[in-house]
């Protein structure tokens, strides 16, 4: 996806390692995000925020360069080197790093300096070639296959708060929840190829109530949560890794985050931070 941005990454990248000859490759790549994650299925999606990505091959040394610092990681490949500046939209979501990583690597597999890679390598992996573009990943076992995720009308959104777990759960409740969230993630799965996303939605629903009774949730989660059902426009929100991600309907989103960051303001002692990410 190339974007302003992108211009900008890639005058950043002459800028740093001049303009001699070499074709200069892209990769764009969306943080990953699980809707729902049992025992055997994953549904995620690759965000609308990620990391991009330019490189060429030159040498023998692999030069990777974060542009927002002057950090450069030096490998040796044994296929060749690669001059390769990265930078990120959104900063310290749990699974940046790991997507930082994955985009590398893609690119590199561009530049013929690797192998490609495969879905099962990681989440990020998994969402991004089968979970973008107004598709989600579905995984199951050892099957992964793109499900449509019909999202025109709404958007999803997390709500970033500062602890939203508790204590250890016990193996017992962990393994009772994920098997009753392989049940919902399928039926979720069946809805959305009917072009029903109202069943997702309910599944998101019912995946909360089941964490809620089953799983250890920070009072700022339970907070949070709070504050996302009781705001206008917010028809899903469960606990992620992030925090609290919410389905909005698009027309509401604005009014909607505002409440929820009110609502939650009040109780917490904090305004947490809510970013819209598809």
């Amino acid at each position: 996806m190339y974007t302003e941005r992108s211009v900008e990454l890639k005058s950043d990248f002459y800028s740093r390692y001049g303009t001699s000859s070499g074709t200069l490759c892209f990769e764009r790549v969306g943080l990953p995000f699980s809707l729902m994650k049992g025992r055997m299925s994953v549904l995620g999606f690759s965000a609308g925020c990620g990391i991009r990505a330019y490189g060429r091959r030159c040498g023998d040394v692999i030069r990777i360069l974060n542009a927002d610092s002057n950090v450069c990681d030096v490998r040796f490949g044994s296929s060749g080197g690669a001059q390769i500046i990265y930078n990120s939209d959104i900063m310290g979501f749990g699974r940046e790093k790991e997507t930082i990583s994955y985009t590398i690597d893609k690119l590199m597999a561009r530049m013929r300096l690797r192998e490609g890679v495969t879905p099962y390598d990681s989440l990020a992996a998994l969402c991004d070639l089968y979970g973008s573009g107004g598709w989600c990943a579905y995984f199951h076992g050892d099957i992964a296959e793109s499900v449509p995720l019909p999202l025109y009308d709404h958007n999803l959104a997390i709500v970033r708060v500062r602890k939203n777990s508790g204590r250890h759960a016990d193996a017992g409740s962990v393994n009772c929840f994920e098997d009753g969230e392989d049940r919902r993630i399928s039926a979720a799965v069946a809805g959305l190829k009917d072009c029903r996303p109202e069943i997702l939605f309910n599944m998101m629903n019912e995946s909360e109530c089941a964490m809620e009774k089953l799983l250890p949730i920070s009072g700022e989660a339970r907070v949070a949560l709070a504050a996302a059902h009781g705001a206008d426009g917010v028809i899903a929100a469960r606990m992620c890794g992030s925090g609290v991600m919410c389905v909005i309907e698009k027309d509401k989103t604005d009014s909607a985050i505002h409440a929820i960051r009110e609502m939650f303001g009040r109780e917490a002692g904090y305004y947490a931070g809510v970013v819209v990410i598809k």
